[in-house]
């Protein structure tokens, strides 16, 4: 992509100017210079997002059935796997919004408010009986639980609160990074369906477009029925469903965190 292309070399010419500019605070050439990339680096980053845009199409598809009706789907012998098969994902919403408009559902359509009575701990209450995963009640968003078939993949990205993950049933393996690794992560920027998605296939990465994920350096960790997760704002995951599994999630508003990082990622 030509576009990329040019992002990529104005990103080489803004770190130089960066350390530049750091190294000698009162030049106000230096500085000029600076700015002058910055503004340019977000014009170039506007036209990938708008090409981008134009060749998206959307990753997944969105259907209602019950359970056991994708139960009956995911719950298959490993010939049926691999890339040019269906891969089924189940999801269930509680919105749980805390003040006058409680259990409205007006997050999700036929939300599951039921939730919060089977997962007590990611109530939102607040005083004394707040809960150890919700660190902000009134900023919680709501209870996720997610049902994956055996290879379902969750692509890499950041999410902008707080996060707890309790794994219920089966295995997920989760892939890590710190956001300062965001300038090697290749981002989908500002304006595009998929924004703050790696653009990077992590299944086959192709270092010759990307050259940049070659340096990005990650953790992982396997996790099992019990386990919970605490994911901080703005830290990057990509999620792989190793077998049959369910987890469920929520979030409770995010921190001031890492900010300088994904600043200069461009959000």
């Amino acid at each position: 992509m030509k576009e990329m292309e040019e992002v990529n070399e104005i990103k080489a010419q803004l770190e130089a100017a960066k350390r530049l500019a750091e190294d000698n605070p009162e030049d106000e050439a230096a500085q000029e210079e600076l700015h002058r990339l910055q503004r340019e680096m977000k014009r170039a980053r506007d036209r990938v997002a708008q090409e981008s845009a134009e060749n998206w199409h959307p990753p997944t598809e969105n259907l209602r059935m019950t359970y056991l009706e994708w139960l009956e789907h995911a719950n298959v012998t490993d010939d049926k796997l691999g890339p040019d098969n269906p891969h089924w994902y189940f999801r269930l919403i509680g919105c749980g919004k805390m003040g006058e408009h409680t259990e409205d559902g007006s997050c999700d359509k036929g939300s599951s408010e039921w939730l919060f009575d089977e997962l007590t701990y990611f109530q939102p209450r607040e005083g004394d009986e707040r809960p150890f995963y919700m660190i902000n009640p009134k900023k919680q968003q709501g209870i996720h639980c997610r049902f994956g078939m055996k290879g379902v993949i969750a692509e890499n990205h950041f999410d902008l609160s707080r996060n707890a993950i309790n794994v219920l049933y089966g295995q997920r393996r989760y892939i890590l990074a710190h956001p300062n690794q965001c300038s090697n992560m290749n981002l989908l920027p500002r304006g595009h369906p998929s924004a703050r998605h790696s653009a990077v296939d992590w299944s086959d990465p192709d270092l010759e477009a990307f050259p940049e994920f070659e340096k990005a350096r990650v953790n992982e960790i396997v996790l099992q029925p019990g386990d919970v997760l605490y994911l901080p704002t703005n830290w990057f995951h990509y999620i792989i469903s190793l077998e049959l599994n369910f987890q469920c999630n929520t979030r409770s508003g995010g921190q001031n965190l890492y900010r300088k990082e994904v600043t200069d990622c461009g959000f």
